[in-house]
């Protein structure tokens, strides 16, 4: 079916494309626009529709399930060529243009359409707020007008729509070179990282200038300006095509490697810039030697997280300033970043070996069991990770963790903890809960949920079976974003619980802007019992607290039958702790039973 253009059409669609509307989320006030044409003219179906080069795309809709249509079938297409007339057809199998169109022979079985066109500035008409019913009907004069001054306001919000576009991307640029600044790469790398989950990798190259500042200094801060201007240039002419530059401090700068990303492309791309810099400038008569020194990583290899990524690839780049400047060095390369001159970062060198311990798979599980502590049964596990050192042996995570969380690894440790831990559960007894430790940061963080749903759809475990502990020493970040994320883990199937509650300052907090399945006592809680009074009715506090919030409550580190015979009394109704059962590898054949209080 061929359909009309306008006289217009390439500078229309220039125009409609620089309103930067399409394809873009529900807005309400456009939803408020379509629910008065509704209810103004008693139509089923009331859209705001935009023409694009081959379809109309609905950025509001009443009535219609379908996002767009093909433009060849949209009536919109027709009323798009006069724009100064709002266009009427009362019953659609009565003209010509329209008897065979699989919209009105099909579903939505239209037979009235009026539409509005939306028209720019520039007098070209972008799209329509059109009115459709499944039957034919009048439309009159002052129908006409309403239409056309709902059209009107559509255009209003399209082009408040493009203002505040516009306003976004300049806070999101550097003024000097027109790059990103640092919250628009915060943006980009956390859209990026938030499709690693999926197997699509993304890197990073953090770069220094090298000796900028003596630059700067000889020659002052207007040329110095004007260096960073050259090299943002150079930037943007060495990178992949969609690849995305960005400046984040005086002379750093990084490159964020869009999909598809290994360690060959981090290579290629780093010699590209290395090359790109390597040549002098020239400006006002100087010739000014420029250089760069690049930190590279690669996502999720070196990170998991969006901070942990920066912070690993800055890492890399400082390492790479001290082996001589204008040099390359890749995260997780640390035989040449430790050994300049012979001379080896201290700090460095743990970092390195957990880094390969993850990758190489020396860590390993241990898992402790909880049980019901009133009738001792077995009630679940909860994972704790372990590093099997090949000179130290085992090492617990009490030593090991916090320099995950020092040196940007925690989100690689905490991945690597889920997926293995969701592996194993999947194996063992359908009856039982699995616990697993995450920490809270992820709980604001975009890449929560699909890194669960992942770990829960390539293991096969049932979303009801897992527990995540969030640590409450820890602090979450955005309380929207965690509500939210933790919301979507419920729809899930997914219980949570509140790891080490009343270990910080900031438990009761906690419980305020966030709801949690289990309250896990942290163990300091439980070591003075019986023998602290001020304790023993703490955790009465605690307990009742629990049940007005219909919150479980698990008590940590039960190491006696004194404390535990006190939690009885007190109602706790769960518990774990050595005297309970020790952590082993999957003992999911082995029957685990604890001590139960004789009665009589």
């Amino acid at each position: 079916m061929s359909y009309p253009l306008p006289g217009n059409e390439i500078e229309r669609l220039a125009t409609l494309d620089d309103f930067r509307i399409l394809d873009t989320q529900p807005d309400r006030r456009f939803d408020n626009l379509v629910e008065i044409a509704t209810a103004h003219f008693g139509t089923p179906i009331a859209l705001v529709s935009l023409v694009d080069a081959d379809r109309q795309w609905f950025k509001a809709k009443v009535g219609l399930s379908a996002s767009e249509t093909p433009r060849k079938l949209a009536f919109c297409t027709h009323a798009i060529t006069t724009p100064d007339v709002v266009t009427v057809i009362e019953d659609a199998t009565l003209d010509s243009r329209f008897n065979t169109n699989a919209l009105v022979t099909g579903d939505p079985g239209i037979r009235f359409y009026a539409g509005a066109p939306i028209v720019a500035d520039d007098g070209s008409a972008l799209g329509t707020v059109c009115v459709i019913d499944r039957k034919p009907r009048k439309f009159g004069p002052e129908d006409r007008e309403m239409l056309a001054r709902l059209a009107d306001n559509a255009r209003s919000l399209m082009e408040l729509h493009r203002r505040n576009t516009m306003l976004r991307e300049a806070a999101d640029r550097d003024p000097l070179t027109g790059l990103l600044n640092r919250r628009g790469l915060d943006r980009e790398i956390e859209h990026a990282m938030g499709a690693t989950l999926a197997g699509e990798n993304c890197g990073l190259l953090y770069l220094d200038l090298d000796k900028f500042k003596h630059v700067n200094d000889t020659y002052g801060h207007e040329f110095g300006d004007a260096l960073l201007r050259e090299t943002a240039r150079r930037l943007q002419s060495a990178v992949r095509q969609g690849d995305l530059v960005a400046r984040v401090g005086g002379d750093e700068f990084v490159v964020l490697l869009i999909h598809p990303v290994d360690q060959s492309v981090l290579e290629h791309v780093s010699a590209r810039v290395l090359r790109a810099c390597a040549d002098p400038v020239m400006m006002l008569d100087h010739e000014v030697a420029l250089g760069v020194s690049i930190g590279a990583a690669q996502a999720p290899r070196d990170a998991v997280l969006p901070r942990d990524l920066l912070r690993v690839a800055d890492r890399a780049m400082f390492d790479a300033k001290r082996a001589g400047r204008g040099q390359v060095v890749f995260a997780g390369d640390w035989t040449a970043s430790n050994h300049h001159n012979g001379a080896a970062d201290a700090d460095s060198a743990p970092a390195a070996e957990l880094a390969m311990a993850i990758e190489r798979d020396q860590l390993f599980l241990e898992w402790q069991s909880s049980h019901n502590l009133a009738t001792g049964k077995l009630v679940g596990y909860e994972a704790l990770v372990r590093w099997r050192h090949p000179r130290l042996g085992v090492i617990s995570p009490n030593n090991f963790v916090p320099l995950a969380e020092a040196s940007g690894l925690s989100g690689r440790l905490d991945s690597w903890v889920l997926y293995r831990a969701c592996d194993e559960a999947a194996r063992g007894p359908a009856n039982l809960n699995y616990a697993v430790n995450l920490s809270a940061q992820w709980i604001a963080n975009g890449n929560i949920v699909p890194l669960v749903r992942t770990a829960l759809e390539r293991s096969g475990l049932a979303p009801d079976r897992l527990l995540l502990e969030i640590t409450e020493s820890t602090a979450i970040g955005s309380v929207a974003s965690a509500q939210h994320h933790m919301q979507q883990l419920r729809a899930l199937g997914i219980r949570l619980a509140l790891d080490d509650f009343g270990a910080g300052y900031s438990s009761l907090a906690y419980l305020q802007h966030y709801r949690f399945d289990v309250l896990k006592l942290d163990r300091t809680f439980v070591a003075g019992l019986g023998t602290d009074p001020r304790g023993d009715r703490l955790l009465e506090g605690v307990i009742h607290l629990s049940r007005l919030l219909n919150t479980s409550v698990v008590a940590e580190g039960i190491e006696t039958a004194r404390q535990l015979a006190r939690l009885r009394d007190a109602g706790c109704e769960f518990g774990q702790g050595f005297y309970l059962g020790r952590p082993a590898p999957a003992p999911w054949e082995i029957p685990v039973m604890m001590p139960v209080r004789k009665r009589g």
